[in-house]
């Protein structure tokens, strides 16, 4: 039988270990990006979904990119889990962009009839922070160079 002190370190070390599995990574501020590999099922979903309040409120994100090009298989419950994802933060003023759907997962979800419409996407990372308007230093310093040229 367990003891009330190796519980509550037992829950402790999940609880950490779940954090782990959905970090929530600050670019600049006011933008954010969760990497999710491996499978999503019911308990993790809510895991992401709280990460995501959580942080993303508490960091005053206004974008957070989830990157899914780690995740093999979407199904309708993970392709509606993502739905409400969505709509909970934008629910908080956080704009929700899906990248990474790698082919075979946008084939799977055309059969299944899943309408991705409502969602932002973006093929990958990159396209997703240009789309935001994030640039690399060394590209804001060209502009600003050939700018004051154009001067």
């Amino acid at each position: 039988m367990m003891n009330k002190h190796n519980r509550y370190m037992m829950n402790l070390a999940y609880t950490s270990l779940e954090e782990l599995s959905v970090p929530l990574v600050p670019v600049t501020k006011g933008i954010a990006i969760m990497p999710i590999i491996g499978e999503i099922d019911t308990h993790r979903s809510q895991v992401i979904m709280e990460t995501c309040l959580k942080k993303g409120t508490s960091l005053q994100l206004s974008y957070l990119i989830l990157d899914i090009s780690g995740v093999v298989i979407i199904d309708t419950m993970v392709a509606d889990n993502l739905f409400k994802i969505h709509r909970s933060l934008k629910l908080v003023g956080v704009e929700a962009i899906i990248t990474g759907i790698r082919p075979e997962i946008a084939q799977t979800v055309v059969k299944l009839g899943i309408d991705f419409n409502q969602m932002k996407t973006e093929a990958n990372l990159e396209a997703a922070l240009l789309k935001i308007g994030f640039r690399r230093p060394e590209e804001h310093s060209r502009a600003h160079v050939s700018s004051r040229r154009i001067k």
